[in-house]
């Protein structure tokens, strides 16, 4: 009895065994066939699995996770910047010049300056020996002080500053000669240019047909970039240039009419003018061009604000010399131009009668001539030079104080 339940059990052990064997033996093969068909599915189709309780779908190789799946952590790389600063190419003083001339032909009989001081009339200028010196341009806008400068610099110098224009003047030598100096005799200190900030350059460019921005260099390539750079406030350049094109002189006063904001064209005379506001954007225009080009050009020389030049004349005419490379200056030279740095007959009254209104300019004209001087500004700091004193303008109010332009303030 005992034998036939033990037979029993045997039979019934074994037949589970062999379920069990041939169960685990089916799985495997089924897995088999299970990677095989994975493996041989096309990249487009779709497969999901379950693990942890977050779904991942696989779709051409790209593992896309739902929002429960936690966010994998991303290093988002900055870009790169250049740490080193851009270099600043200094202007250098200019270099020093040949020795002047003793002939008494070459030596000026008389300089406006002095007028009749006969102490200081002692002091004569001379020109240099030919070739003694190359071309060197001292250039501004018109109305921005340039003639009224070449005498300050002949007086401090004793060395006679030229101008580029024939017929402009004439030397009037001690010796009794009157003649016009060759342009060419690198014989002058400096020569006085406004390069193509005057009209009449301007027009006949025009009819010449010639490319402006080959015209622009020109004359800087002329000087090799050597030259001293006079920058006045634009307001009051533009309104000494309407007074010195349409007075007839230097010191001379235009009509009251020149500055209306009419449309049509002045009448002065049999003469038909442009209006104020054409005037000032042509004008402005040209300012802001002559600047910020021979900025940029400048290699030798440097740059002179007329404002700082008329508060601090001494200082300012110092600093002029060590950039024409003139180490030493003559005390009793400087004392006398001090004295006489407003006597002269080509310079107009700042306490005169005034011809135009208390404010000749709109608020459009306005943001014109301070955007003008805000280019200006950017080009001298791209030369590590001192902005122009602002504070110092008649007319000047900063920008962002026009409501359209808020925030947009100069430097």
């Amino acid at each position: 009895m005992r034998l036939v339940s033990i037979r029993r059990h045997f039979h019934y052990f074994s037949t589970v065994a062999i379920v069990s064997c041939c169960y685990v033996m089916l799985l495997k093969t089924s897995s088999k066939n299970d990677a095989k068909d994975i493996s041989n599915q096309p990249e487009h189709q779709q497969l999901g699995d379950v693990k942890n309780g977050v779904l991942i779908e696989f779709q051409d190789e790209i593992q896309v996770l739902p929002h429960a799946a936690h966010a994998a952590k991303v290093e988002i790389q900055q870009p790169v910047t250049d740490a080193v600063p851009k270099k600043i190419d200094r202007i250098e003083h200019l270099p020093a010049m040949g020795a002047p001339s003793t002939n008494p032909n070459k030596t000026l009989n008389w300089l406006d300056l002095w007028s009749n001081d006969t102490y200081c009339n002692q002091f004569t200028v001379h020109l240099l020996e030919e070739n003694s010196v190359q071309p060197r341009a001292l250039v501004s806008f018109p109305g921005s002080g340039n003639t009224w400068l070449r005498m300050l610099l002949m007086g401090v110098t004793g060395l006679y500053v030229d101008t580029i224009y024939p017929g402009d003047e004439l030397f009037i030598s001690k010796a009794g000669g009157t003649y016009e100096l060759n342009k060419d005799c690198n014989c002058s200190l400096l020569q006085k240019t406004h390069d193509v900030s005057l009209f009449s350059v301007i027009y006949n460019m025009a009819m010449a047909n010639k490319s402006t921005e080959k015209r622009i260099h020109q004359e800087i390539d002329q000087f090799r970039g050597d030259g001293i750079l006079v920058i006045r406030n634009p307001f009051k350049a533009i309104l000494s240039y309407r007074n010195f094109a349409f007075g007839g002189n230097m010191a001379g006063l235009a009509p009251v009419e020149a500055f209306s904001q009419g449309l049509e064209p002045v009448r002065i005379g049999d003469r038909k003018i442009s209006t104020w506001d054409q005037f000032i954007s042509r004008s402005v225009a040209s300012w802001e061009m002559l600047a910020t080009v021979w900025i940029r050009g400048l290699k030798r020389g440097g740059v002179v604000y007329y404002e700082k030049l008329r508060r601090d004349t001494g200082p300012q005419l110092l600093r002029m010399a060590e950039m024409l490379g003139i180490p030493n200056v003559n005390k009793d030279r400087l004392d006398c131009v001090l004295r006489h740095n407003q006597d002269n007959t080509f310079k107009r009254s700042e306490s005169g009668p005034k011809n135009y209104p208390k404010n000749p300019f709109t608020e459009s004209q306005h943001l014109l001539i301070l955007k003008s001087i805000q280019s200006v500004q950017m080009a001298l700091k791209e030369r590590g030079l001192d902005p122009l004193p602002v504070e110092m303008y008649d007319f000047y109010t900063p920008m962002y104080q026009y409501g359209h332009w808020k925030g947009y303030a100069l430097a």
